[in-house]
């Protein structure tokens, strides 16, 4: 099997897409037409509409387990059925559930999400505050079965600064620059034919500056790029992690592109007219502000709709 990288970037290639849309069930926030029938039905109907209204535009999605989680069985079942979903679409798969454990308990997890059984997922997102060690059994799942990590560094919320910042007293160095160089080393080994590893970070759109010291400290990584949008994050910020290709991340936006509508009567149709603009919109402007940044590449926008 291809590497996850190898098959990520083929995707943004034929999509010209380097967005994602992020799936966060909220019941009570969706469109009156899905509601009524039960949870699973709701998250289930949601999103397949999410989906077909996204699956030519972009290369992934990035279901956030928590808000599956946060339904019991029925959302975990539907989590199911969103991952099954997005692959008849021809869609990668991200599992945000920033996992981690000692290693036995970390083997558990790749089983459950990166292996080929139980979710089966193109990729996870893990924390690395265990150490490396604990990182290894996601790493080796992701060798056997040609998936993807992106390890968190440095996070969009404000108070990652508490800890992600603090001096590695041996360095000198920030602590996310520090796992960054441990990154690197990982994923050398998982270097597909595309330049770019299957062992990748996340970094915040909203620290540009942070985000460009890390690209240049690991420059073969995929960067998970959230914080775009409803967070603050900016198109331009998110363009400092990427390399002069144009490649070497993504960028997220969940509820700025499911949940920006405000109204619980839309129609159906409205509902899938409306995602697939946000995502268009979006797409123009992060592949504008790529340009702007690695001005030597050169990238075609989406054709939006007229207004």
């Amino acid at each position: 099997m291809a590497q996850f990288a190898d098959r990520l970037i083929q995707q943004i290639l034929a999509k010209n897409s380097r967005c994602i849309v992020g799936l966060d069930p909220r019941v009570d926030q969706m469109p009156a037409f899905v509601r009524g029938s039960g949870t699973y039905a709701a998250i289930t109907a949601f999103h397949e509409l999410v989906m077909d209204a996204v699956a030519d535009l972009v290369p992934a999605v990035k279901p956030q387990l928590a808000f599956f989680e946060q339904y019991g069985v029925a959302g975990m079942q539907a989590f199911e059925n969103t991952v099954l979903a997005a692959k008849q679409r021809g869609l990668l798969v991200i599992a945000d559930g920033k996992r981690n454990d000692i290693s036995s308990t970390a083997e558990a997890y790749a089983n459950a999400y990166l292996g080929e059984g139980a979710f089966d997922c193109d990729a996870l997102t893990v924390t690395p505050y265990l150490g490396r060690d604990s990182l290894a059994p996601f790493v080796e799942a992701c060798k056997k079965h040609g998936k993807g990590l992106f390890v968190v560094l440095k996070t969009s919320n404000p108070g990652s600064k508490d800890f992600q910042d603090q001096r590695v007293e041996t360095t000198g160095r920030p602590l996310y620059e520090s796992i960054a160089s441990m990154l690197h080393e990982l994923g050398e080994d998982l270097v597909g034919e595309s330049g770019y590893s299957s062992i990748g970070a996340v970094i915040g759109a909203t620290f540009p500056e942070e985000g460009r010291r890390l690209r240049e400290l690991m420059p073969r990584a995929q960067i998970l790029v959230p914080g775009y949008g409803a967070q603050g994050g900016s198109a331009k910020a998110a363009a400092e992690c990427f390399n002069d290709d144009g490649l070497g991340a993504v960028v997220s936006s969940s509820r700025g592109t499911t949940y920006a509508f405000g109204d619980p009567a839309i129609s159906r149709d409205a509902f899938v007219r409306g995602v697939r603009e946000k995502t268009l919109r979006m797409i123009e402007d992060v592949n504008a502000a790529v340009s702007l940044v690695n001005p030597q590449t050169p990238l075609r926008s989406p054709a939006l709709p007229r207004a």
